[in-house]
């Protein structure tokens, strides 16, 4: 190990991609955006394709692509209108579209060419998808068109603190789309919270994304079965001893308080772990929290391991669990100490750092 790696667990992955379509009973969309929420596509695409799924959302064509490459026959869905420079690209690679606006559903019919799209209404989110009623206008100018319409969806806004809100979002999408034929579409509005409690059967598919990679986000009672799929490790790298009243790192942030023995290891915002993880932020060394004791530097962290019998190269668990198990760092304690949410810990996960498959 040098710099450090981010281990993917494949079988946690599976576990739970085939507890929640248990609960939905729905077909699933794997939302695979930003590189997976930092897993990485391929290596979810490769794995959610062994569970069974076929449809995979992305929020650009790059991503779509590289679905692509990995499953030609997979079904993708651009969560937002591209502009329309890339219709070429969109039709060579065979992606689905999500569309809203009358502007670009125009400019696709304009060009002759059979493009399968997914109507999107606007039903509170308010930042992007047709108003409620636009949509009958917009549903008939794509069936006299030479588009083929494969869905009707939404998104919501609350869908992880209030249930209230969302079902009533979920009321205004049905009441809207009451009156048209939705035989053989795809009916898709719930994403990762609102799959723990919306169970309307007149919905089809579900679009899962956070849940999958182990965050339950729900304002339902936890019923925690879902599991993390990502841990990042590191190792010793230096080893300092350091006087009562010194400090280390940029800005000498903290003064010690005692005489202690400093640990460096190879990680930093650089790739991905958060600039203000210090002063709240800790990780595991040797079965013990160690507190980290200066700012997070573009390479480097810094951490207290006083009265620990520790070496260069000895592990050090940034996200995950300590060998004996007693101990964990999830990604909320790290969303926590950086007053963010998961959303950001994970998607923030750089490149830099191998992706290593475990089961």
């Amino acid at each position: 190990m040098d710099r450090g790696y981010i281990y993917v667990n494949k079988k946690s992955f599976v576990k739970n991609l085939k507890y929640l379509s248990q609960i939905s009973k729905k077909k699933t969309c794997l939302v695979v955006k930003a590189n997976a929420y930092g897993h990485g596509i391929k290596w979810s695409v490769r794995n959610a394709r062994e569970a069974g799924v076929e449809w995979f959302a992305v929020a650009s064509i790059d991503e779509g692509v590289q679905v692509k490459q990995e499953f030609k026959d997979s079904r993708v869905l651009l969560l937002a209108e591209p502009s329309v420079g890339q219709l070429d690209n969109i039709l060579k690679n065979d992606l689905d579209l999500t569309v809203y606006s009358d502007s670009f559903i125009d400019a696709l019919i304009d060009t002759g060419n059979e493009y399968s799209v997914h109507l999107k209404i606007d039903t509170g989110m308010h930042r992007i998808g047709c108003s409620p009623d636009k949509f009958d206008y917009l549903f008939e100018k794509i069936n006299d068109s030479n588009l083929s319409l494969a869905g009707i969806c939404t998104h919501f806004p609350l869908a992880d603190t209030e249930k209230g809100d969302t079902q009533k979002s979920i009321d205004l999408f049905k009441n809207t789309i009451s009156n048209v034929d939705k035989d053989n579409l795809l009916c898709h509005v719930d994403n990762s919270a609102s799959t723990f409690y919306n169970l309307d059967e007149s919905f089809n598919m579900v679009r899962i994304g956070i849940a999958a990679y182990g965050i339950e986000i729900s304002p339902v009672e936890s019923v925690n079965k879902l599991l993390p799929t990502m841990e990042i490790k590191t190792r010793i790298s230096n080893l300092q001893y350091r006087k009562k009243g010194e400090a280390v790192s940029y800005g000498k942030a903290k003064i010690l308080e005692r005489d202690s023995v400093i640990a460096t290891s190879p990680i930093g915002y650089g790739d991905g772990y958060p600039w203000n993880t210090f002063p709240e932020g800790k990780v595991i060394v040797k079965n013990q929290f160690c507190k980290l004791i200066g700012r997070i530097t573009m390479d480097q962290i810094l951490f207290d391991v006083t009265g620990l019998d520790v070496k260069v190269d000895d592990e050090v668990t940034i996200l995950g669990h300590s060998d004996d198990r007693k101990l964990n760092i999830s990604v909320s304690d790290i969303a926590e100490w950086n007053n963010t949410i998961e959303w950001e810990i994970l998607t923030n996960m750089s490149k830099r750092l191998e992706r290593i498959e475990v089961e």
